[in-house]
């Protein structure tokens, strides 16, 4: 029975694979179950991950020993490698997904809401670093915290990898980001309920009056333009991928030196490949390529990439996730996630409803788009039975998400 001794021993690469296959699978499958109309969907493979690595570590004989002595469920320098590819994979799907209607939206109400979505980033900014004075917990914490307060993944990629190149052991900040994450996912959908409870919004209302706007923007639309927008090719190609991703790897790692900061900033794996995806998507009509390629791809592509980053997170932070609730602080920082969360999506949502009179179904895409975070969309597409949330999404999520990255390495740089 050697064959199965190799399969579960953390040195093997069977073993690996089997890890993650294991943990993906279970995870989307979980992750498919809705309680009150709310799904985690993929994000469910950050806590089967945690899950398979806390119990993995309860057998001695199982795990693989690092140079230094350390004992690991998974070989951690094989995740370090499939959680920042990962990462790549999943931004730079994202970049091409939303840059085609990135410049257009600013012609219709977009620079508004972007200006709505940097207020959103810059108070969730402002109240970690506030917390960070009055409870005297670590920055990087915190700003772990923070990437799961408002459930933003590649944000904690870049200041991960911030912190690691400063020498320090990043793993802490992936635990403070499984702590804060649940009640993220809950507590930026519930903003959007709070908000429509405080207003009184009528959502059969907003319906009816979506669907007069609607009708007389089709009637000044030539059929014929409308036909050539929404053609879409089946033939897929794979060197715009690769070489992009190579390009956004490039620009990622171009050092910016700011005044005051002990360290340049970069855009990192996250941003780089993000940057390039939003102007080859933006600029993917003038540009020929080769093959276009196929919004299947593209999706596949999306998901591959997040899959593999959370279950990467997942099986590091289990190694002393559960020791952290126990021992450590966990409870009190999922209570400062909460107000991280709701703080400035509430005082900013309910601004830009009540004075700059965003429309209810933008607002709830701009308040998911300025989190980035997919659950909420897909709880706001539902309610509001249209693709208006997705409109508002996509308008806010590049820049949010460029501000999401550059602002959690900064505070890892400023403060930590």
């Amino acid at each position: 029975m050697s064959w199965v001794n190799e399969l579960l021993v953390g040195s093997s690469i069977g073993h690996i694979v089997l890890i993650f296959a294991f943990v993906i699978s279970l995870g989307i499958a979980l992750g498919r179950i809705k309680i009150c109309g709310i799904s985690l969907g993929m994000t469910f493979v950050l806590f089967v991950g945690i899950a398979a690595s806390h119990f993995g570590m309860q057998f001695p004989d199982l795990l693989y020993v690092d140079k230094s002595g350390g004992k690991h469920f998974v070989d951690p320098e094989v995740l370090h490698f499939v959680r920042e590819f990962g990462l790549i994979l999943f931004v730079y799907a994202v970049g091409l997904q939303v840059g085609p209607g990135f410049f257009v939206a600013f012609k219709s109400g977009g620079l508004k809401l972007n200006l709505l979505a940097v207020a959103i980033v810059f108070s969730a900014v402002l109240v970690t670093v506030a917390i960070h004075y009055i409870t005297g917990i670590s920055m990087p914490v915190m700003v772990g915290i923070l990437s799961g307060a408002i459930t933003n993944t590649p944000g904690l990629g870049a200041a991960q990898q911030a912190y690691a190149n400063m020498g320090y052991d990043s793993s802490i900040l992936g635990t403070a980001y499984a702590m804060s994450y649940p009640l993220g996912v809950v507590g930026i959908i519930l903003s959007i309920i709070v908000i429509r409870i405080i207003f009184g919004i009528d959502i059969d209302k907003e319906k009816e009056l979506l669907h007069v706007a609607q009708k007389e923007k089709r009637s000044n639309t030539n059929p014929a333009e409308l036909e050539k927008q929404v053609q879409v090719s089946d033939e897929p190609h794979l060197i715009p991928i690769f070489v992009g991703i190579l390009l956004g790897v490039i620009l990622g790692s171009i050092p910016v030196y700011i005044p005051g900061v002990p360290q340049p900033v970069k855009l990192g794996l996250a941003g780089g490949p993000l940057v390039v995806a939003v102007l080859m998507g933006a600029l993917g009509q003038k540009i020929k390529f080769p093959s276009p390629i196929t919004r299947s791809a593209v999706l596949m592509l999306r998901e591959v990439g997040i899959c593999l980053f959370l279950a990467c997170v997942g099986l590091i932070a289990g190694e002393k996730f559960v020791e952290t609730i126990i021992n450590g602080s966990g409870l009190f920082w999922v209570g400062l996630g909460v107000i991280i969360t709701l703080v400035p999506l509430l005082v900013v949502g309910t601004f830009a409803y009540a004075v700059f009179k965003v429309d209810y179904f933008t607002l709830m895409g701009m308040i998911a788009g300025s989190t980035t975070d997919p659950p909420a969309l897909s709880y706001s597409v539902g309610a509001a039975g249209n693709d208006k949330p997705s409109i508002g999404y996509a308008t806010v999520y590049p820049l949010t998400m460029f501000l999401r990255i550059m602002t959690a390495q900064l505070l890892i740089l400023l403060f930590a």
